[in-house]
């Protein structure tokens, strides 16, 4: 569906189409010279954000947004995010995309009213960049908190280190990364289009680079706290390994006496004695009273904590 948006001063035209059928890419071809492929590319869920400037005239910009729809089990990009393709003249915007988008909806909003409406082609073309990226503020910060839960977890030693759910925040966070860095090369090769507003450019860069430092940050702490909870199960193992060789040497002497005097000789040291078996058992206790003693000694018996 093809719509003209009302813009309070005609001094640019904004088009928009929504959920597009064969003969809206038709229409627009025909009525506004549009590349037929570039049209086409807007149907395809798999591309990433992008930059082409067209033999018409046309700047084409690709952008994803957040889709507020996505569940936690959503880990790839046509999964978690929305594209809207942008062909701008210096006279004319027509945005595309496959269902209604919140934030273009949220900026067709602010045309209605003479106080909020964009005064220029590239102020509403801002408007529409700037809330798409905004759209991952919420999702960055649904990860940081997500961060926060393990983070609490594994310092608490309870954590249960479950594979499924720890792969789709990694993926999360990888998805999210390759979008906004794809999002700002696309913004640098656009900035022809900012060449007499170099402060809207900054303004979008500034807003990219904030969420991207927030991934990262959370990217390299949550990948520092894996390897400390892979170092907490490598504690845990050697102790317990630890502790099985402390009683296996403890018993080894007195598995040698059970089996010397179990062996089949005539002749044996207390063999007829009516006081062997407690002089021998009372010599097992001893020899098993010194190896613990020695053993606790050595500090054989102590873990280290993990605070």
């Amino acid at each position: 569906m093809i719509k003209q948006i009302p813009l309070p001063e005609k001094k640019f035209n904004w088009y928009d189409v929504s959920e597009p059928h064969e003969e809206d890419f038709t229409t627009l071809s025909e009525k506004f010279n549009l590349p037929y492929l570039l049209v086409q590319d807007c149907l395809k869920p798999e591309h990433l954000p992008k930059y082409e400037e067209t033999e018409e005239g046309y700047h084409f910009l690709m952008m994803r947004s957040y889709d507020k729809d996505a569940t936690s089990e959503c880990t790839t990009i046509q999964e978690l995010t929305r594209k809207v393709a942008l062909f701008i003249t210096s006279d004319r915007l027509v945005t595309i995309h496959r269902v209604e988008l919140p934030h273009v909806s949220k900026v067709m909003n602010r045309c209605d009213k003479p106080d909020t409406f964009p005064k220029s082609i590239q102020m509403l073309v801002h408007q529409i960049v700037l809330d798409a990226i905004r759209t991952y503020e919420e999702p960055i910060n649904a990860l940081q908190d997500t961060y926060d839960d393990f983070e609490t977890e594994v310092l608490s030693k309870k954590f249960d280190m479950d594979m499924m759910k720890v792969y789709k925040f990694r993926r999360k966070l990888f998805v999210l990364k390759r979008i906004l860095k794809q999002t700002n090369d696309s913004l640098y090769r656009f900035r022809v289009f900012w060449e007499k507003h170099h402060s809207m450019l900054q303004d979008l860069k500034e807003n990219i680079d904030q969420l991207y430092f927030q991934l990262d940050e959370v990217s390299d702490n949550f990948e520092h706290l894996l390897e400390l909870q892979i170092q907490m199960d490598d504690q845990k193992a050697n102790d317990v390994m630890k502790t099985l060789t402390v009683f296996s040497t403890v018993l080894l002497p007195l598995n040698f006496i059970a089996s010397f005097y179990g062996m089949n000789f005539t002749h044996l040291p207390g063999l007829n004695s009516p006081h062997a078996l407690a002089g021998i058992s009372l010599f097992m206790v001893v020899v098993w009273i010194v190896c613990l003693i020695y053993f606790r000694y050595r500090g054989w018996f102590k873990t280290r904590k993990t605070h």
